[in-house]
C-alpha cells in the first residue's frame, strides 16, 4: 500500500463494506430473489442504486462528523479517519435494530421498494394474467393421460372426465385441471430457454415446491376419478358425487395455478426487457392479455443529465476569486445533488397521480390539497439532500453554503417546490382534457414551465444575493451576462421537463387506467391491445 494516504484507503474500504451491507439490507425483510424477481430488472437495479446512494452519503456525512468530534475530544493524536470509519460502519450497522432508527430505515427501504414496483409490479400482471382468458395448450391433454395412467386410472375414464360433458367431472374442474396441466408443460417447456436459466436456476426452491404441489395434486385427482369406479349409487347420488368430486379436485388445482401465475409474471417481469416481448412470453402460456404500459425512465435520465450538465458547466468557465473557487469535486456532488433532487420533484409531481386518488384531478375541480402535501414533500426532500451535500462536501469559503449551509439550501430547494406544483398542474389539466392525442400541446407545456423556470431563476438569483448581504457576506463579481445565462439555461432546461414529463405522464396514467376500466367492464383485457397475430379468447 506504498504511496497511499491509509486514512483514505480506510474510507474508501469502508464506502464498499457500506455498499455491500446496504444492498443486502434493501431485500429486509424478504428474501433477495423475491424481490429481484418479482420487479422489471431495470427499475430492481436503479431501486437498489438508489439506496446504496442514500447510504454511502449518510456514511460521509456520518464519518467527517465523527472525525470532527474525534479531533474535538482528542486534539493532536491524528486518529481521524482510522477511528471514524470503523465507528461509522458500526453504527450503521446496528442502526436498523435500533429503535426509532430501525422506524426511519424501515420507510426509506419501503420506499425504495415501491421505486422498484415492489410488490405492485408482480401483483399487477398476476391480476392481469389471473383476469384474462386462457387457450389450453395442445401439450396439456396428452400430459394429463400420461400421469393419470401412470397413477392406475382407465384410459377410458380419463377420456370421459376430460370430455367437459358433467359425465365425470363438471366442466369447471376439467378446465381448471386441464389449465394447471397447460402451465405445466410451458414451464417444461420454458426450461429449456437458455435466456430463462438463470431464472430457473435462481427460483430452484420454489419450482421445487411446484413440482412436489403438481405431483400431489395428479394421485389425489387419480384417487378421486377411481372412486367413481368402485362407488355404485344412483343417478341423483351419482350427480351429488360428480360435484363433490369436481370441489375437490378443483380445489387441489386452485392454489396450484394460482402459484404457476405467480412464476409466470416473475418470468415476465424480471426476464423480459420489452413490453411487447413480455406479451409475447405470456401468450406462449396461451393466456391473451395486455399488459399495463410502464412509467418511461427515458424522461427523467435525460432531464437528470441535463440538469447536471446546466448546473456544473458554469464551474469550468468562471474565473473567481480564491475566496470564492470551487473546486471539482465540490461543484461535481453539488451539482449532482440538484439533479437528484430535481428528479425527486419530479416523482413527487407523477407518481401519486399514478397510484393514488387523493391526487388526481375530478371533473369539476384540481386536487389543490394533494398541491401542498406533495409540494411540501418535494420541498423537504430537496432541502435535506442540498442541506446534506452542503454540509458534507469541501466548499469555498466566502460562499453562503459554506457558512450558512440550512438557509442556501431552504432557498435553492423552492425550485423543486415550484418544479413539483408546476408540473402537477400542467398533469392534472392534460387528465382532465382527455386528449386522445398525448403529443398535442407539448410545446405549449414546455413553453410554460420555461417561463416559470426562468422567472423563478431570476428571484432566486436576485434573492441570493440579498440574503448572503444579510449575512454579513461578500459576493464574487459576476458579469451581469453569466446571470442572464444561468436564467436562460434553466429556461431550457424548464422547455425540456414541460415538453416531456406531462405529456408522458398522462400517456401512462390513461393507458393503465383504460386497461383497467376494459378489464372491470367484462373480465377481459383490451381485445383492440392484442397483437394483430393473437384472436382475443373470450372466457
Amino acid at each position: 500500500m506504498y504511496g497511499f494516504d491509509p486514512s483514505v484507503v480506510a474510507l474508501g474500504l469502508g464506502a464498499i463494506a457500506i455498499c455491500i451491507v446496504s444492498a443486502i439490507d434493501f431485500h429486509a425483510p424478504f428474501e433477495t430473489v423475491e424481490i429481484r424477481y418479482a420487479v422489471m430488472r431495470d427499475r430492481y437495479y436503479f431501486a437498489v442504486l438508489a439506496y446504496v446512494t442514500i447510504a454511502v452519503v449518510f456514511y460521509v456525512f456520518m464519518v467527517i462528523q465523527i472525525r470532527w468530534l474525534t479531533n474535538q475530544l482528542y486534539p493532536g493524536r491524528g486518529a481521524g479517519l482510522l477511528v471514524s470509519v470503523p465507528a461509522t460502519i458500526a453504527f450503521m450497522v446496528l442502526a436498523p435494530h435500533l429503535p426509532i432508527l430501525s422506524r426511519v430505515i424501515g420507510l426509506l427501504r419501503t420506499m425504495m421498494q415501491t421505486l422498484a414496483r415492489y410488490p405492485q409490479a408482480v401483483e399487477t400482471v398476476i391480476v392481469a394474467i389471473a383476469r384474462s382468458p386462457i387457450r389450453v395448450t395442445e401439450r396439456a391433454k396428452p400430459e394429463l393421460q400420461r400421469e393419470l395412467e401412470g397413477y392406475g386410472v382407465p384410459a377410458r375414464l380419463i377420456e370421459k372426465a376430460l370430455n367437459q360433458d358433467d359425465e365425470v367431472l363438471a366442466v369447471g374442474a376439467t378446465a381448471m385441471i386441464m389449465q394447471v396441466a397447460s402451465l405445466h408443460t410451458s414451464f417444461v417447456e420454458l426450461r429449456g430457454n437458455p435466456r430463462f436459466e438463470k431464472f430457473f436456476r435462481a427460483r430452484k426452491a420454489a419450482f421445487d415446491e411446484l413440482e412436489r404441489q403438481y405431483r400431489r395434486m395428479l394421485r389425489r385427482s387419480a384417487r378421486a376419478l377411481l372412486l367413481t369406479e368402485d362407488i355404485m349409487v344412483s343417478d341423483v347420488d351419482a350427480r351429488e358425487l360428480v360435484l363433490e368430486i369436481s370441489d375437490f379436485i378443483a380445489e387441489e388445482c386452485e392454489d396450484l395455478r394460482v402459484a404457476y401465475q405467480r412464476r409466470l409474471a416473475e418470468a415476465t417481469l424480471s426476464v423480459v426487457d420489452r413490453r411487447d416481448s413480455r406479451t409475447e412470453l405470456i401468450s406462449s402460456f396461451g393466456y391473451q392479455t395486455v399488459l399495463p404500459q410502464p412509467l418511461p425512465f427515458a424522461p427523467l435520465v435525460t432531464i437528470f443529465v441535463l440538469d447536471f450538465a446546466v448546473s456544473v458547466a458554469p464551474l469550468f468557465f468562471l474565473d473567481l476569486p480564491r475566496k470564492f473557487a470551487v473546486g471539482s469535486l465540490a461543484g461535481g456532488l453539488s451539482s449532482l445533488a440538484h439533479a437528484v433532487a430535481l428528479t425527486v420533484s419530479i416523482f413527487f409531481a407523477i407518481y401519486p397521480k399514478a397510484a393514488t386518488n387523493f391526487a388526481r384531478p375530478s371533473l369539476y375541480a384540481l386536487p389543490w390539497s394533494s398541491y401542498v402535501v406533495f409540494g411540501a414533500c418535494s420541498y423537504l426532500a430537496g432541502n435535506f439532500i442540498l442541506w446534506l451535500t452542503y454540509s458534507t462536501i469541501p466548499i469555498a469559503e466566502g460562499w453562503l453554503a459554506k457558512n450558512h449551509p440550512f438557509a442556501a439550501s431552504s432557498l435553492f430547494s423552492l425550485i423543486f417546490l415550484v418544479n413539483t406544483l408546476v408540473l402537477s398542474i400542467l398533469l392534472d389539466v392534460r387528465l382532465r382534457a382527455d386528449r386522445l392525442d398525448y403529443h398535442e400541446a407539448r410545446l405549449k407545456d414546455g413553453a410554460a414551465h420555461a417561463v416559470v423556470m426562468a422567472s423563478l431563476m431570476f428571484s432566486l438569483l436576485v434573492s441570493f444575493v440579498l440574503v448572503t448581504r444579510a449575512y454579513g457576506l461578500e459576493m464574487p463579481t459576476i458579469p451581469l451576462s453569466w446571470y442572464a445565462g444561468i436564467v436562460a439555461s434553466f429556461g431550457i432546461l424548464g422547455f425540456v421537463v414541460g415538453y416531456l414529463v406531462p405529456s408522458t405522464a398522462e400517456a401512462y396514467i390513461e393507458s393503465n387506467k383504460m386497461i383497467r376500466k376494459s378489464s372491470a367492464l367484462d373480465g377481459n383485457l383490451l381485445g383492440w391491445a392484442a397483437p394483430a397475430s393473437q384472436s382475443t379468447v373470450k372466457p
